[in-house]
């Protein structure tokens, strides 16, 4: 039965599930003592062995907890593929005194059914609430990439963040996500990298006419094209073209389609952190050519 409990909750479970199934007190104790059950936090623990992954901490701090805890804000973020975190899990609550230790405790006055969910198995605020609770950390570009990293799994549920933002005024990073969801723009989601979503991004700030991602031009995938202008944009990120037959290709493709007459510019994420104002203006004096 522990066992068997234990290998749907990534190798943890609480005393508190072993009692509500049959286990008694002292038989948990006996397995303490004998190191069949290895003490995780008070309560918690892991099951032969501490090799439980991120996944088990992630559980084991969410049982922690206790019963009304769900994981939230980073360990959320990363859970949902939003965004990574780093540090100690982070796990949310409505009421309760007794705090985990090497657990990062939030406690909220509100939490209703629609505002978590289970994900992997975890208890976990949902996506929209998530968002709210994440995006007083971040800056603007940041939380676009999370949005659009949502929005392209088909997870993002827009009329229910906007039930989110509606019910949370004065919250920090309100004001921020309201801004960043309301402009965000449909073609960032079909970006594929970072420099991709950043590219859009300068396009909309730049107001250059937006342009078509992620498309085939003459049997050629590019990251961005102006079709009346005949221009191609390439973002090249590192871990998007690291391998040397991918720079290959790259550069085969740019060689073909200028040979077919389209102008095409290759741009790097050191030059769209570092000063993208020329590239932008190149784009643009491009365009105005047409």
């Amino acid at each position: 039965m522990i066992r068997e409990l234990a290998e749907m909750q990534y190798g943890v479970v609480a005393a508190r599930q072993l009692v509500a199934r049959g286990v008694g007190l002292r038989v948990i104790e006996n397995r303490v003592i004998r190191g069949q059950l290895l003490t995780l936090h008070r309560g918690v623990f892991a099951v032969g062995h501490r090799r439980i992954g991120l996944y088990g901490e992630w559980m084991a701090a969410v049982l922690a907890a206790g019963p009304n805890a769900y994981l939230s804000y980073g360990s959320a973020a990363h859970l949902w593929g939003m965004r990574g975190s780093r540090g100690a899990p982070e796990v949310i609550r409505l009421s309760g005194h007794r705090r985990p230790h090497g657990v990062r405790m939030h406690q909220t006055r509100s939490l209703p059914p629609e505002d978590v969910a289970v994900e992997a198995g975890i208890p976990v605020t949902s996506i929209e609430r998530t968002s709210i609770d994440v995006a007083g950390r971040l800056d603007d570009r940041q939380l676009e990439h999370a949005l659009v990293e949502v929005e392209r799994s088909g997870r993002l549920r827009w009329q229910e963040l906007d039930r989110v933002l509606s019910k949370s005024r004065g919250r920090r990073g309100r004001r921020r996500l309201n801004r960043v969801s309301s402009r965000l723009d449909p073609r960032s989601a079909d970006a594929v990298s970072p420099p991709e979503v950043d590219f859009v991004a300068l396009c909309r700030e730049a107001d250059l006419p937006p342009p078509q991602v992620n498309v085939l031009v003459d049997g050629h995938k590019v990251d961005f094209f102006w079709p009346r202008a005949g221009l191609v944009v390439e973002t090249d990120g590192y871990a998007f073209h690291k391998d040397r037959a991918a720079f290959e290709r790259d550069r085969e493709t740019t060689l073909a389609l200028m040979a077919a007459g389209y102008k095409v510019l290759r741009l790097t994420s050191r030059m769209l952190k570092a000063d993208p104002t020329p590239l932008l203006r190149l784009i643009q004096e491009s365009l105005q050519a047409t």
